[in-house]
């Protein structure tokens, strides 16, 4: 049951006096008495929800006074209920997070429940002033007053601004999450509840719901992960609603400020500082000894296949399963090793600044990972039109410094063609070879027709600008060497898929970094203040 002591004086008195109702009060009156009695014993059992608890207190508040009004009269019967208004009181508390609030809009405003109530005790003093019920009417009055002397009262005490917010910002690279808080401090002499939501969708707030005591104050969590488009001050709509729930205020907050740094210009400061550190004399170079480049240039960047164990391989590198299955120590050995060079093959092209921002911090990072560990590096750049540039294999601080600069001709293009799914050509070319195998008229046909999709896909394909720095950059570089694919998949998607599918056939190892997803080797610095 769970009533608390402040709500079973009055629950039992209006439950006290439905019970003489139902006994001295000549019929209807009695079956409305007995009707509110049963509904007030099964709330106590059960307890009803907020909206539900309020309306059956409001109107068994308005009707007790007309059950009564026979044995106790007509002016009598009113006053009898007012030890119960606590209830009322009450239940309002409790609905006050529960009702249906407006939008989050600035300014003061009356809430769903008071207009409610408003328009019910309206209608009621009415219809009690043309059926001439001084019972009617009197209850009605004293009810209004009662939310009238509330709703003045917080009026009084509950500004129009009734919330104040601490300033605070921070530095955040677009794509990446930063976390902060702020603390929201309550002018009111009087509790309030109080609701946030951010503007944009990006802003997450924990929590964004809670209660202020009277000038009271609380802490929220704030995690942002802006786009580059993304305003610089973060806009907090609050809704700040009194205890009874009769009023709501609304306000807008700007507590967190924001300096977006782009992800291209955050690569570009990582891969400067590299080439800083490592230039001759710099400190870093003087620092690693020449065996940490030599065993980067082994580690390669896909596993390629095993080998006998031989002095100064690393422990971290047996396969331990073929070791136990030859008993003899046997290393795992990865593509790229022994200074094969990578291939950086880069769609520069995007359809959007955010796509631009995202494909620039892909292609430098991908450029810095190869540079960090010290393998050649050769750069295919392309476009939808032409080959910008084929770079043969060079010192990877050379290919880094390039790939700065070829970022600068990223093309931004609104409406780039898409592909929404690429052929599987390693699929297509198994179906061919299935239905080659069968006998009968429908597999010879539909195997021409695979057959003749293949070959245009070849053909479109040996014309793309993909396709001819591929093969510019194969000239060069020997298999196995890997081929890194830094593209947004937009008008190279069909291209892409049989160009690496050909040179998988070489000997050559593939591997498509998204431009939306981490670099290869994610690289952790922090950039300095004012970058």
């Amino acid at each position: 049951m769970g009533l608390s002591a402040t709500e079973t004086v009055p629950k039992a008195y209006l439950i006290l006096i439905l019970f003489a109702g139902t006994l001295l009060s000549p019929p209807p009156h009695s079956i409305v008495a007995l009707i509110l009695l049963a509904l007030q014993i099964y709330s106590v059992y059960k307890p009803l929800k907020p909206g539900l608890s309020l309306a059956l207190t409001f109107s068994t508040l308005i009707l007790v006074p007309l059950s009564l009004e026979p044995s106790a009269g007509k002016l009598f019967s009113p006053l009898l209920t007012v030890p119960a208004i606590p209830l009322l009181d009450k239940s309002l508390r409790e609905n006050a997070m529960e009702q249906r609030l407006s939008r989050f809009k600035d300014g003061r405003k009356a809430t769903t429940t008071t207009k409610t109530l408003a328009i019910t005790l309206f209608i009621m003093l009415i219809s009690s002033v043309v059926l001439s019920n001084q019972t009617l009417t009197l209850t009605c009055s004293l009810l209004t007053i009662y939310l009238a002397a509330i709703s003045l009262y917080v009026l009084a005490k509950v500004l129009k601004r009734p919330l104040d917010e601490s300033k605070t910002w921070c530095r955040v690279v677009v794509g990446e999450t930063a976390k902060t808080s702020i603390t929201i401090r309550g002018k009111a002499a009087v509790p309030l509840h109080v609701l946030l939501k951010a503007q944009c969708g990006w802003v997450h707030l924990q929590p964004s719901q809670f209660t202020l005591a009277g000038e009271g104050e609380a802490d929220i969590n704030i995690a942002v992960k802006p786009p580059l488009a993304g305003p610089s001050k973060v806009q907090v709509q609050a809704l700040a609603v009194d205890v009874w729930g009769l009023t709501q205020t609304g306000q807008t907050l700007e507590p967190l400020e924001l300096h977006i740094i782009p992800r291209a210009k955050y690569a570009e400061w990582l891969a400067k500082r590299f080439l800083e550190q490592t230039a001759p004399g710099g400190g870093v170079a003087a620092e690693v000894p020449p065996s940490r480049t030599i065993r980067a240039a082994r580690l390669g960047l896909e596993y390629y296949g095993s080998r006998p164990y031989q002095p100064g391989d690393r422990l971290r590198d047996v396969d331990w399963k073929r070791t136990l299955k030859l008993h003899e120590l046997i290393v795992k050995e990865y593509a790229g090793a022994h200074e094969q060079p990578a291939i950086v093959a880069a769609n520069l092209t995007a359809s959007s600044p955010e796509e631009a921002d995202e494909l620039a911090y892909t292609f430098i990072t991908s450029a810095l990972t190869l540079a960090e560990e010290g393998l050649p590096t050769a750069l295919a750049a392309y476009n939808e039109r032409e080959v910008i540039e084929a770079v043969p294999p060079i010192n990877p601080r050379e290919a880094l410094k390039k790939a700065l600069k070829l970022t600068k001709g990223i093309v931004v293009m609104k409406h780039p063609k898409r592909v929404l799914e690429p052929p599987n050509v390693r699929s297509l070319l198994r179906s061919i070879e299935q239905l080659q195998r069968l006998e009968g008229e429908p597999a010879r046909r539909l195997s021409e027709i695979l057959k003749f999709e293949h070959e245009a896909l070849q053909d479109n394909a040996r014309r793309h600008p993909v396709s001819k720095a591929l093969e510019k950059e194969a000239k060069g570089t020997s298999p196995p060497a890997t081929i890194i694919v830094v593209s947004l998949l937009n008008h190279d998607a069909e291209a892409l898929s049989v160009t690496l599918e050909n040179m998988r056939k070489r000997g050559y190892n593939t591997i498509r970094v998204e431009a939306a997803s981490k670099p290869l080797k994610k690289a952790s610095h922090n950039m300095p203040q004012g970058t």
